[in-house]
Formats: C-alpha cells, structure tokens, sequence
C-alpha cells in the first residue's frame, strides 16, 4: 500500500503543498478553519508525517529503538542497561519494543517506525523469523538509510552488523564440566529450539557429547514449544534413572526444574547436576545455588550501541561487523 505523502493531501484538499506543510505543522500563518480541513483530510487519508525529514531538517534527530523479545528476561534487561549508558554518552535517546515472541507484532512495530522516528535500530528477532517474511520488511525498512544492528537472534542472510553469543562453545564447555564432575547421562532442555541460537546451542551440546564419547541418546533431547510443561518429562527421566545432569538453555524453565527435583526428593546436583543460562540474580541465592552460562548481556549491548552509533553518524559504506562475544560458566553448587 502507497504511504500518504503532502502531494496527495494537497490534491485531496485544494490547497496548495506549502499550506498544507504549513497547516499540518500548526503554523500560525494559516487559519484555524483551514488547519481543521487539512487535518480531517489527513486523518481519512491516514497520512503520517515524515518525522525523519523533518528532523533531519532541523537537525536533532536523536532517537534510537530497540525491539526485543521480552523485557522480563534478565539478560534482556541487561541488553538495555548497557545500550543505554551508551546511547546516553552520546546524547542519543532509546525507545524500547516488545515483540513478544510474535513476528506479526514485529512487522508492525517496523512498519510504524518507517516514518523516520528513529534514526537507527537495534533488534533481536522474535520465533519463527521466516514465518511471515520478516526479512523483506526488514528491508523496506533499512531501505530508508535507516541503520540495523541485529544481536543474538539475528538472520545469518540479512547483511547488517550483527553481535552474536558464542552459542555453540557455551553448551559445548557445559558437557564437558559436567562430564569433569562425573556426569554422563546429560539431558538437554531447550524451550527456544526453533530459533538459530536454540540449533547452535544444541548442536554444541551434541558435539560436546561426542568429544567425550558419549551416545546421543534422543530421548535426552527435550525440545519445548509454547504451553508444554517440563514436569512429566524430567519426572519420567529421572525416576528410571535415564538422567545424571540437565543443561537448560533459559531461565525460567532451569528454576522449574530445580524446584521440580528437590520436591521429588533428589538431591541436587549429586543425583542430578543442573545446568542453567542468563545468571540472573536468581541463580545465586536458590539452594543450591545454580551452574550457569553469563551471556554478558550489559556488555552486549554496549557493543550493539557502539556500532549503532558509528553506523549512524560515520560509516553508511563501511563493510558490516560481525562481533562474537564469548560466554562465561560461572560455577556453583548445582554441579
């Protein structure tokens, strides 16, 4: 659908394009009589104004957006602490969306900021990013020399800078602690399996298997999708003894889990050793206190906010970046 511009409220009204310019930015040149028919037109005809232009006219645009899949997740939350001490340093103002896992919800966050509110984005894509043709929006969206910078769900074929996890060593280093802590029945639990960062995780998890010469054992492999619980499966597991330690690649679930084992009786982590991903604040003070990957979230985001920036006011022509961040295992009494 062709977006409504100036012209077409002019030929819509009579008036001419400097009038209704005039009109629609609440001149006092113009009438009140004539500023309500311009605006009843531009109403009917859904006209957006151009933001970016008119910005750019004056000069300040400084507003910046961030699309994420959930503000309750801690390493998230932590993405937007560090993006904003950045975008703050440099007088940049950040503007935060929620797509709420849903691409739908993403394509139309994307759609409204078309309008040039933002001079640059960054995002992490929502499930599913090719269900509903996420990556053409993405580009009628940067068409408009508006920069993107994707970070840990990204799109491997959309050419942006992009700030990736080290996915695949972060579940690779997992097994082999587990396996230093006399563990080799590993189940694997991955509520986020249909993402790209869901595969590189579990295919970490199935190498770091085979370089201990353990058999990937399917049945161990716990893919979730939205609505399933994890509780009749860690149940069956562990109660034959088919489980001696779970790697869960998200928050939320891993404390389920936990919860789960001791209200069934195990002991943690000498009959099952657990461990989690993000090291939110909770994983510290639960007992036992929980074996986790650092994202370095904060950090992430100051880097996301850096190239941002740079793409922003320096380099539209520069090759695009790359960045991998390396995770970290902070150990604790769960393993």
């Amino acid at each position: 659908m062709k977006k409504v511009n100036i012209i077409d409220v002019s030929k819509a009204t009579g008036f001419s394009k400097s009038t209704v310019s005039k009109a629609l930015n609440n001149s006092k040149e113009i009438s009140k009589k004539t500023k309500k028919k311009i605006n009843s037109f531009a109403k009917k005809l859904n006209y957006q104004p151009n933001f970016f232009a008119r910005n750019l006219r004056k000069n300040n645009i400084k507003n910046v957006g961030i699309i994420i899949p959930d503000i309750l997740n801690y390493y998230f939350a932590k993405v937007i602490k560090g993006a904003q001490k950045e975008f703050f340093k440099s007088g940049y103002d950040l503007v935060c969306f929620f797509n709420e896992e849903s691409t739908s919800k993403e394509k139309k966050i994307l759609e409204k900021l078309k309008n040039g509110s933002v001079s640059g984005l960054l995002i992490s894509l929502a499930r599913n990013p090719y269900s509903e043709n996420i990556k053409k929006t993405l580009k009628d969206f940067k068409s408009l020399n508006t920069p993107i910078v994707m970070f840990d769900r990204v799109l491997d074929d959309f050419k942006c800078d992009k700030v990736l996890m080290d996915d695949f060593n972060s579940t690779f280093d997992s097994v082999k602690h587990l396996v230093s802590a006399g563990k080799r029945k590993i189940a694997f639990v991955s509520p986020i399996h249909d993402t790209i960062i869901g595969r590189k995780r579990y295919d970490g998890y199935v190498d770091g298997l085979k370089s201990e010469n353990i058999k990937f054992d399917k049945d161990l492999y716990i893919p979730l999708t939205k609505g399933d619980t994890i509780e009749s499966e860690i149940t069956k597991l562990s109660s034959n003894g088919r489980i001696d330690a779970i790697i869960c690649i998200e928050q939320h679930t891993t404390i389920s889990i936990l919860s789960l084992l001791l209200n069934l009786g195990y002991k943690v982590p000498k009959d099952i050793a657990i461990i989690g991903f993000t090291d939110g604040p909770i994983f510290k003070y639960v007992k036992p206190s929980i074996t986790s990957v650092d994202q370095h979230g904060e950090y992430v985001g100051k880097l996301s906010a850096k190239l941002l920036i740079k793409r922003i006011e320096n380099d539209q022509n520069e090759d695009f970046v790359h960045e991998i961040v390396p995770t970290s295992l902070i150990k604790r009494n769960s393993t």
